[in-house]
């Protein structure tokens, strides 16, 4: 399957995750125990994690895979969701940005 013909829904539909995903990271620095929005982070980690395997990039698959682990552990206080866990998920967030601008300039 050429999977060309998909390039453009998945560009489209991962800036708007990464979007949500931002907004969703700007709540949680503001309050870490909000179990609302690290559910919303999650889903869309795991959204982004079975785009980018259907896709075929296994960088962006392996990093939404390690955050919804890391995101488990916070839904279930098996870590806490500190300072530093949030300015992690956000170097994710990053990283996941450079991952579909680098896919746009190939």
């Amino acid at each position: 399957m050429d999977m060309n013909q998909y390039l453009d829904i998945f560009v489209e539909e991962s800036r708007e995750h990464l979007q949500n995903l931002n907004s969703s990271l700007l709540e949680l620095e503001k309050d870490a125990a909000n179990k609302s929005v690290l559910n919303e982070i999650f889903r869309v980690a795991h959204t982004l994690k079975g785009m980018s395997g259907t896709m075929g990039y296994t960088k962006m698959q392996t990093l939404t895979h390690d955050m919804e682990d890391v995101l488990d552990a916070l839904r279930n206080e098996r870590i806490l969701a500190d300072p530093n866990m949030v300015d992690v998920l956000f170097k994710c967030l990053d990283a996941l940005e450079t991952y579909v601008n680098t896919v746009v300039a190939t």
